[in-house]
Parts: structure tokens; sequence; C-alpha cells
């Protein structure tokens, strides 16, 4: 092979060399590019959420609202989640009548949501020595709260325990929660009948919430509301 058919070929497998190399570049680049591009929109992307909180207080319509107290047992320890209501002063601030209870909804996706309510009488007595016994009195049916009957289903509450909002509903535009009323007021012009001294009632609330679409059935088993709709 002569001087100049060499240098020919060498010139053709350096350029072939970097054509090979150039598109290997290229490749390696696309290939970091799209995969960052991917994990990027994975980052940002927001996740849908279901919270609903509840709001306890007494409301008087004459001073500032009071939040509901958790009860205090004779030991000074406080019961988690349970709220005493007054229901032997008509003068009280935290008086049966007085009771409010809301709902915050806080999701950013559609949401059905349900409420167990338990009610426990009790009674305190002072024994000889001067200590106290806490009684738990069992009533007939429920205490006569004044429920919100818009958009809240009660006829399940003697076979599931559960009461229902039958909306499903979300957080506002702008984040903020949406407020659900259940008990916020009392009859008019009606009166509390109130009990002797050392009644009291204790009072806890449970919520469920589960995503609409899917929720109920998955969650709760339910394939239909308990009012006779598709969900």
């Amino acid at each position: 092979m002569d001087f100049v058919a060499e240098r020919k070929l060498r010139r053709k497998m350096f350029l072939s060399l970097a054509v090979l190399l150039f598109s290997l570049s290229l490749f390696v680049f696309s290939s970091f590019a799209w995969f960052t591009g991917k994990f990027e929109a994975w980052i940002n992307a927001e996740v849908g959420f279901v919270e609903v909180e509840m709001e306890a207080f007494f409301d008087d319509g004459v001073g500032d609202p009071i939040p509901a107290q958790e009860v205090e047992t004779i030991n000074g320890i406080k019961k988690p989640g349970v709220y005493e209501i007054n229901i032997i002063s008509n003068q009280s601030d935290d008086f049966f009548e007085h009771f409010r209870l809301y709902f915050n909804v806080k999701s950013n996706i559609d949401t059905y949501f349900r409420v167990k309510i338990y009610e426990q009488l009790t009674l305190k007595v002072e024994n000889y020595d001067g200590t106290i016994t806490e009684l738990s009195v069992l009533i007939d049916g429920y205490m006569p709260f004044y429920y919100e009957t818009e958009n809240w289903y009660y006829d399940n509450r003697n076979t599931d325990d559960y009461i229902y909002y039958t909306e499903k509903v979300q957080r506002g535009s702008g984040g903020e929660p949406t407020p659900i009323g259940m008990i916020t007021a009392y009859f008019p012009e009606e009166d509390f009948s109130v009990y002797a001294i050392g009644y009291s009632l204790q009072l806890a609330i449970s919520i469920e919430a589960v995503q609409a679409e899917g929720g109920p059935e998955e969650n709760w088993g339910l394939t239909e509301t308990p009012w006779g709709t598709s969900w």
C-alpha cells in the first residue's frame, strides 16, 4: 500500500470513529435529558388527600365561643377525645343548649364522610370516706341535640351507629377548609330539662372520611348509599 492510500484509509477510519462518538454523545445526552424531565414531573405532581377535622365548642350567643374541654377523671387524668357537657345548670357556659359541633373538610379531592357519636350519661357519687365514684347511667335513646337535617342522613344510626353526610365535598378553591355544621343551635322556643346535681354528659365523636371515587365501596363495603342511591 502506498503512502497516499494509507493516509486516505486512516482519514476514513478517523472520520467514522468521530461520527460514532458524536452519535453516542447525542444518545447519552438525550437519554439524560429525558430521565431528568420525567423525574421533575413526578416530584412536582400534587397528591390527593382526604382530611376532615372536628370542631366542638360552646356558644351562648352572647360571649365568645368556648372550646369544649376533655373530661378530667377523678385522678386528674384527661380522657383523650372525650368531652364533658354540663346538663345541670342552664347558667353555665358549657351548658347542653350551648353545645355546637362542626366538621372542617380539608380534603383536596371529593370526599364522603360519616360520623359516630358516643353518648355517656354519668353520675358522680361521694362515698362515706370522701372519695368520688363515677357511675355510668343507661339512657333510652339519644340525648336531645338539635341536629341539622340538610344533607345529613340519620336513619342508619340505629343500624350501624353512623350519621352520614350525603354530599361529596372538598376544601375551597383557595385551600380554605369547608365548614359543615351538624349541631349549630338548640330547639327554638324550647328548654333543655336539667338533671340533678352530680350528673354530666360525656361525648366522644369519631369521623371516617374516604375519597368519593370508590372510597365507600372499598373502605365501607357499601355498594350504594344507605339512602338508596348510587355514590
